[in-house]
């Protein structure tokens, strides 16, 4: 169900999902020439080779020998945690307990690696997805600015699931 993304065609293939993902999913959040410049910021081929190269982990999320969406974590043993980085899943994939699994696939690394919680951060104004890691366990923990190497700046709710 998941393939590990490292070759040059692979991350081709995910700049190409995460674009189209990316302009379903935000379109209604911010306008056209913002959205632009944060998947090119977020989501590039630049972007995604260097958070690799840092030791993010990339993933497809596959189904019936498709690619359906993605996810990506990195791991921090000294602080003990995971950080989700992002989960998208195409539209017409969404509420069908994809993200659930994928979760709970990370949940089990957590616990393999003996980590005592999973963090990650969500743009404050997608109360969906917010919403929805509420329901998977995840608090709250306040805002932060999220800031881009092209200037761009945001608020995020920065969220906590704790495996004490």
């Amino acid at each position: 169900m998941y393939e590990k993304i490292k070759t040059k065609k692979q991350i081709d293939a995910l700049v190409a999902i995460a674009y189209s993902i990316w302009n379903e999913h935000f379109s209604s959040m911010f306008d056209k020439q913002t959205l632009a410049k944060i998947i090119k910021v977020a989501q590039s081929k630049k972007t995604i080779v260097k958070q690799i190269s840092d030791n993010y982990q990339y993933f497809f999320i596959n189904q019936n020998n498709k690619r359906i969406g993605y996810f990506a974590y990195k791991i921090d043993e000294e602080q003990r945690e995971l950080f989700l980085s992002k989960i998208y899943i195409q539209v017409d994939q969404r509420g069908k307990g994809i993200g659930r699994k994928v979760l709970q696939y990370l949940e089990g690394l957590c616990f393999e690696y003996n980590l005592s919680k999973m963090t990650l951060t969500v743009y404050h104004k997608n109360t969906n997805s917010i919403k929805a890691y509420e329901n998977w366990g995840f608090l709250s923990l306040g805002m932060i600015d999220r800031k881009f190497d092209n200037g761009l700046i945001f608020e995020d709710v920065k969220m906590e699931k704790s495996f004490k």
